[in-house]
């Protein structure tokens, strides 16, 4: 074979690779200096939280990745040659030297940033391995949330923050982030607030949040006419039908979950219906993973009901609740700080209790609770259960309607919890669970 039959060979194989391989995962493996393979059971969080990465970090470096379709053996990448650079201490204009007894939790929160950023800011960071002394950096060169404002907006009559920031987009923390002042319950006609800064995109993908500060407790809707009506400690086998009935009737409602009560939330057909929930305009928010009594466990064992819970919803519909209700209703300062400390803002309870729990879901009864109720307020929160004693399809269906007809008739408006509190009862996008 002479060296123009190998210079040929050579050609066509150079050829044959370039069409074989796409140009963006050429480029994508010559960039990416480090991956890992999925395994079975693994998750997109799972795997950001176990590289220091945020979400986006992860599918920035992972283009068209589907984290609802990871496929065991896939590799992905979880480091580049150029990752950090952008935000390495080259570029970072402020930093932050840890104490003892700080916590990432801590740290984004002291300085308006959430995990991810906090996390973009620190490639390879460790918060379960915090050291004292370690500097972090907190604000990249393009500087903070004190940027000047470029674009304000004058309260009118009958606004709440939450109709401004969605108004323009905003997550409820990127609009406090820059109104760090405000107070939403005392909001004036004629004020100013800012909705957007120079170092703020008006998008509602903003990164630039953290978790409130400050926790409330509702028992009612925040605005006349409207009413929530919420389904504790499912999921259970009749949750099917009731969202039949619900998308029958034009109601959203709220379902306050838990992971192993009445039913197991590793099962695939609860997943299934969970999904149903959050894809038909419901919310689903905690109820603690097995129905514990928070004013009876420590802060430790209230770690582990919220963040196993709260891991299993995002790995469903891939948000993380905020709000929770109290199973019992009960709670104590101690489990409201640990609440907060773990990036809860709203605790959610009721002014009317059907007591189906104790009546077998006696529709007479409960409607007798409704009108006292509604004697008292016009914008009620009524507690109702997926699972009672005694339940059967048919008892909790007709429960439910009852429920909707008579309070529509009387000229109320079924809404969601984040509409009835006026409320984001999901943490920002990318934000996880606390430390």
């Amino acid at each position: 074979m002479n060296s123009k039959s190998i210079s040929f060979i050579f050609m066509l194989l150079s050829v044959y690779l370039v069409s074989a391989f796409p140009l963006e995962t050429r480029l994508h493996k010559r960039s990416c200096s480090k991956t890992y393979k999925v395994v079975k059971g693994d998750t997109c969080y799972k795997i950001w939280t176990k590289y220091g990465l945020s979400e986006s970090k992860l599918r920035n470096l992972n283009s068209g990745l589907s984290c609802s379709a990871l496929k065991v053996g896939t590799s992905l990448c979880v480091a580049n040659d150029s990752s950090g650079s952008s935000s390495g201490s080259s570029s970072c204009s402020t930093t932050h030297t840890v104490k003892s007894g700080e916590t990432c939790y801590k740290i984004w929160n002291k300085y308006g940033l959430t995990e991810s950023k906090l996390r973009e800011l620190n490639s390879g960071l460790s918060c379960s391995n915090l050291k004292t002394g370690t500097k972090l950096c907190v604000s990249g060169s393009s500087g903070s949330s004190s940027s000047s404002c470029k674009s304000h907006y004058t309260i009118q009559s009958g606004d709440t923050c939450y109709k401004i920031w969605k108004k323009y987009g905003l997550s409820e923390s990127s609009f406090k982030n820059m109104n760090s002042s405000i107070d939403c319950s005392k909001l004036r006609k004629g004020d100013k607030v800012c909705v957007n800064t120079s170092s703020n995109s008006s998008t509602s993908t903003s990164t630039n949040s953290h978790a409130s500060s400050s926790f409330t407790w509702y028992k009612e809707c925040v605005h006349s006419k409207n009413y929530a009506l919420t389904f504790d400690d499912g999921v259970y086998k009749y949750d099917n039908d009731l969202l039949d009935l619900l998308k029958r009737k034009g109601v959203k409602a709220t379902f306050f979950i838990n992971g192993n009560n009445v039913s197991e939330i590793t099962s695939s057909s609860v997943r299934k219906t969970i999904k149903r929930m959050y894809d038909e305009g419901h919310n689903v928010l905690s109820h603690t993973y097995s129905h514990s009594d928070l004013s009876k466990i420590d802060r430790s064992s209230i770690r582990t009901q919220l963040k196993r819970l709260e891991d299993e919803i995002y790995n469903i519909i891939g948000k993380r609740p905020k709000s929770i209700r109290p199973p019992y209703g009960r709670y104590n300062d101690s489990a409201v700080e640990s609440l907060k400390h773990y990036g809860y803002s709203y605790g959610i309870l009721w002014n009317v209790d059907t007591e189906d729990w104790k009546n077998g879901g006696n529709a007479d009864k409960a409607l007798e609770f409704i009108k006292k109720g509604l004697s008292k307020s016009d914008r009620p929160i009524i507690l109702n259960h997926s699972y009672f004693d005694d339940i059967s399809k048919d008892r909790i269906l007709k429960l439910v309607e009852k429920e909707i007809d008579y309070l529509n008739g009387k000229g109320l408006k079924a809404v969601t919890m984040e509409t009835c509190i006026g409320h984001n009862v999901y943490r920002s996008s990318g934000e996880g669970f606390p430390n």
